[in-house]
């Protein structure tokens, strides 16, 4: 049975895809965190992998020995891995490297890289694009999460209208007035339905948002703050118990776990005007901004001129846009936007991306049991085509 290693960092919504993918697998494995030290990114990238002490890692990753395959995800992971990289040449050991995400260094460094749309990762034989990123969420898991939080909003009436929320990203900010229209359609959403709006914020919703929304609800309604519940968090029994959803259009691991549950999903335009997040079309023409924010414009109009400057410094590949994948979910039918006037639908059978990456995953370690000769007569390693 091969050895697996679940690298996970600070960052959750990475780590859900590194266990999603681990899980599927159905192979035992470990998971080992690790904490980079502020500039191990910037400093991989400049001067490799060989700068001592730049990753945090407990003896558990530096003295045991190598797996066959480690699962990782995110840019923050890329520091330890190059250490991985090399640890495996010097030890001639046949390890597996498989990354989720992004990469900032040639995606042929990994043995198989799993990205979405959002990403310019050029197309390879090791490369696999998803339409979403991967996620945890089962029918089993939200409907467990569901039966144990359903009294306490037993109160509501229904439909439940639940509303995630992200935060600022790019272009796009999550500031008073967008709080404000979060209130106003999700809430005109839930008043057409006869029903009540629940919201769920996250690490990265800034608080004063919630009490803009919470000042601007005109149904029963019930606003859990992330700050507050970090103990028994409501996220899982929200996706369950929801009638609809609507989300945040900056947040692609919810708009993916919430296509997950089947569920009618609404996605919420962060932006407005010509800096919307939809896409402008003769049919779909740009929302009406009715007296704009003076400071809102001009904020967006700075964040645009911002992100169009790095993306004439970077090279495509670290570029990133969320509207790819907003165009495939509106297209699909998985998805529409909150204001469009269509109404959203229930999804029969929403595919399980992380069985379909697994698959790939174990096709590729057990091809590779088998030893390879080169000219020399020696197995080859995967190390040696870092």
């Amino acid at each position: 049975m091969p050895q697996v290693w679940a690298l996970l960092s600070v960052r959750e919504g990475d780590n859900a895809q590194v266990l999603a993918v681990a899980e599927a697998l159905g192979w035992p494995y470990e998971t080992r965190r690790f904490e980079n030290r502020p500039g191990a990114i910037v400093a991989n990238l400049l001067a490799g992998p060989g700068i001592p002490g730049m990753v945090r890692y407990g003896a558990d990753i530096s003295a045991a020995p190598l797996p066959d395959l480690v699962l990782a995800a995110g840019t923050q992971s890329e520091p330890i891995l190059a250490q991985l990289r090399l640890r495996a040449q010097r030890e001639r050991r046949r390890t597996h490297q498989v990354f989720l995400g992004r990469p900032w260094v040639a995606p042929q460094r990994y043995d198989l890289v799993v990205t979405t749309p959002q990403y310019w990762v050029p197309p390879a034989p090791n490369v696999m694009e998803l339409d979403l990123p991967l996620h945890r969420v089962t029918r089993e898991s939200i409907t467990r999460e569901a039966e144990r939080w359903q009294p306490r909003l037993a109160h509501l009436p229904r439909p439940y209208i639940v509303a995630l929320l992200g935060g600022s990203i790019s272009r796009y900010t999550l500031d008073a007035r967008a709080a404000k229209r979060i209130a106003v359609e999700a809430g005109a959403l839930a008043k057409r339905e006869g029903g009540s709006l629940v919201v769920c914020s996250s690490y990265r919703t800034p608080r004063h948002a919630l009490k803009m929304i919470a000042g601007n609800t005109s149904v029963p309604s019930m606003i859990f703050d992330w700050h507050e519940t970090r103990g028994d968090n409501p996220y899982m029994a929200l996706l369950g118990l929801a009638d609809a959803l609507v989300v945040t259009g900056d947040s692609m691991t919810m708009l993916a776990e919430s296509c997950a549950t089947g569920r009618p999903v609404y996605i919420f335009d962060l932006g407005e005007g010509r800096f919307g997040m939809r896409q402008n079309t003769p049919q779909h023409p740009p929302i009406a901004v009715e007296h704009p924010w003076l400071a809102s414009a001009i904020r967006a109009r700075l964040k645009d001129l911002k992100v169009t400057v790095i993306n004439r410094i970077l090279p495509r590949r670290l570029h990133r846009d969320t509207r790819n994948i907003h165009r495939k979910l509106i297209a699909s039918g998985r998805a529409v936007w909150i204001g469009d006037d269509q109404p959203a639908t229930r999804t029969a059978n929403p595919p399980n991306d992380a069985a379909t990456v697994a698959a790939r995953i174990r096709a590729l370690v057990e091809g590779a049991a088998q030893p390879d000769r080169r000219n020399d007569g020696r197995p080859a390693l995967v190390a040696d085509r870092a």
